[in-house]
């Protein structure tokens, strides 16, 4: 009898975890990530395309596309399936308002604006972003960036996967980096010296939704 009183206590405890645990996957959800991105992102729709600063009259003209892509026939075909499939996506328009999402992104990350960044990145590129400027905050660091202006802005690859669209930029750029400690003196850099950075940026973006934004999904350096 015993036993069988034990069995029943038992079954009756994993019916009470059962039901926790389907209580908890209902409030908690079984993605917290993903789900805290996309309200992110569509609680801030972010259109840069007039966002400049760097007065550079090249930048407001047509971008040919054979000096984009340095004649990549692979990338130029690509483009032209993207084009056919998406009438509304043209590339020159895109190039232009790259290079001031470039500006955008490094301005906000060096100012340490995690809210304007947010609805730009991938959540990968932001927690390493988030990392970054959060050390820089707990040391009492703070960081100036200054754009120059765009030496070379070409396409270098792109790509789709189902109605993903991804295009790959390189931007030599010509800048200025100083890292300051809390006491304001400069750790880092140095103001009056304009240095040539090169930049590849991976920017994604789903066609069919009506939203402006390009996300950033890979960045790095290239070495000269």
């Amino acid at each position: 009898m015993s036993q069988q009183l034990q069995f029943m206590d038992i079954v009756f405890l994993g019916i009470v975890v059962l039901l926790l645990v389907i209580r908890l996957r209902g409030v908690l959800g079984t993605r917290p990530d993903n789900d805290v991105r996309k309200q992110n992102f569509k609680s801030k729709i972010v259109d840069i395309s007039e966002y400049r600063t760097v007065k550079n009259d090249n930048e407001t003209q047509d971008i040919p596309v054979e000096n984009i892509t340095d004649k990549d026939e692979e990338v130029l075909k690509t483009v032209r399936r993207i084009t056919e499939k998406y009438p509304q996506f043209n590339l020159s328009d895109f190039m232009r308002k790259a290079t001031r999402a470039f500006e955008y992104i490094a301005q906000a990350f060096a100012n340490g604006n995690k809210q304007d960044l947010l609805p730009l990145l991938s959540h990968d590129i932001y927690k390493r972003f988030e990392k970054v400027i959060d050390e820089r905050k707990s040391k009492g660091e703070t960081a100036e960036f200054s754009l120059i202006g765009f030496k070379n802005v070409k396409l270098v690859g792109a790509g789709e996967i189902g109605d993903l669209v991804e295009m790959t930029v390189e931007f030599e750029t010509e800048q200025t980096n100083i890292v300051k400690n809390a006491a304001g003196d400069i750790i880092m850099g140095d103001p009056t010296y304009i240095e040539t950075v090169t930049d590849v940026w991976t920017l994604r973006k789903e066609m069919t939704e009506k939203t402006p934004v390009w996300i950033l999904t890979a960045t790095h350096h290239k070495q000269p």
